[in-house]
């Protein structure tokens, strides 16, 4: 799509904790079923600003997915202070070795519509976190006071929403959190679509703390809406030393295959103005299913995980405000390309969208 035919487009449109933990009220996480699963950093692009002009700029990228030919999508969490509800198609050549090839370049776009492709008015409550293929269409989720999961064909029309069960539906005391629910989106094999809470439900347990992480919900939907599954996946705690401002929890999830997933883990201090960002595999394997349960009773077993990269441990280089995890292409050695985008909250030239590119190594 040339640039201006997609300008025109985009401009239509914490002790008690320990304890209880220590008393074995929650169930630990097991690491032992980890396979071996290692990444190791290859580069860093910054992606232009001024790519878009006003009113719809590009920036505030939060979420990304590769269609399998080098065009990866990414959407920004605007909620109509910079332009409509909308997404970019970019393009990010990257060879065999996993370097990027040339500069990447936007290639198309559309606005995101409400039902009855409506156009959503600024500030009416969305902020779109993540966004996915899922065949000839996309998915993305919005993690606004009203949370939704939405299924768009190109360029963002819409063809449905899918309904979260009622323990999701926020209401006094239970549901998803403020800004703290619907952050991430997966696809698996078979078209499974699978979503990791940022943190717990309001009923499920408190949000993380030095002493002890949160208990997120993984909830699994197929793709007429019904629900599939739900497992428990428990973060870390917060970073050591933060402040009590300080925020973490979970900011995507990616297929591996029908069962295990990378896990984007994003902490914040705002009195450091530090980030914690960490990568985790984790699996339903041996996870206790949690499915239909009104709320958790802090004894079920959560899903394994462990560390695979760390990109906070990074020297003479700061990932920024890291939301959003793609695949690439295959490499040599039986690696694959992992893209990793940050948000920059619209505070371009000085806070730059980061496109990260890392090679995992899986076993075997």
């Amino acid at each position: 799509m040339r640039r201006a035919k997609l300008r025109g487009v985009l401009a239509t449109a914490t002790g008690v904790v320990a304890a209880t933990l220590a008393a074995g009220l929650i169930a630990p996480v097991d690491a032992a079923a980890a396979p071996v699963v290692s990444a190791k950093f290859l580069s860093t692009t910054n992606l232009p600003f001024d790519w878009i002009p006003a009113p719809a700029r590009f920036g505030g990228i939060s979420g990304i997915d590769g269609d399998g030919r080098g065009n990866y999508s990414v959407i920004t969490d605007d909620t109509g202070a910079n332009g409509p509800a909308r997404y970019f198609d970019v393009s990010v050549r990257i060879n065999r070795d996993g370097m990027s090839v040339g500069a990447p370049a936007l290639v198309g776009g559309g606005v995101v519509l409400g039902p009855n492709n409506i156009p959503m008015l600024p500030g009416s409550g969305y902020e779109f976190e993540a966004i996915r293929h899922y065949g000839n269409s996309l998915i993305v989720a919005s993690d606004g006071p009203e949370p939704f999961i939405r299924m768009l064909s190109a360029p963002g029309l819409h063809q449905r929403d899918l309904a979260l069960p009622a323990a999701y539906v926020p209401k006094k005391g239970s549901g998803l959190r403020g800004h703290l629910g619907l952050e991430s989106l997966a696809v698996s094999e078979g078209g499974l679509i699978s979503t990791i809470t940022e943190n717990s439900l309001a009923q499920d347990g408190p949000r993380p703390t030095l002493a002890a992480g949160t208990s997120s919900r993984l909830l699994q939907l197929r793709g007429d809406g019904s629900v599939s599954g739900e497992f428990v996946y428990r973060t870390d705690p917060l970073a050591p030393g933060s402040s009590g401002r300080a925020f973490k929890g979970v900011s995507e999830v990616l297929a591996v295959n029908k069962t295990d997933f990378l896990v984007l883990e994003r902490g914040y201090d705002p009195a450091r103005n530090s980030y914690d960002i960490k990568i985790f595999w984790t699996t339903t394997n041996g996870a206790d299913r949690v499915t239909g349960k009104a709320a958790l009773a802090g004894r079920e077993k959560a899903m394994p995980k462990h560390l695979v990269y760390n990109l906070s441990g990074l020297t003479n280089l700061r990932p920024g405000n890291v939301e959003g995890l793609a695949w690439g292409p295959r490499l040599s050695n039986n690696r694959r390309a992992l893209l990793a985008v940050s948000d920059n909250g619209f505070n371009s030239p000085a806070v730059p969208n980061k496109l990260h590119v890392m090679a995992v190594q899986f076993p075997g």
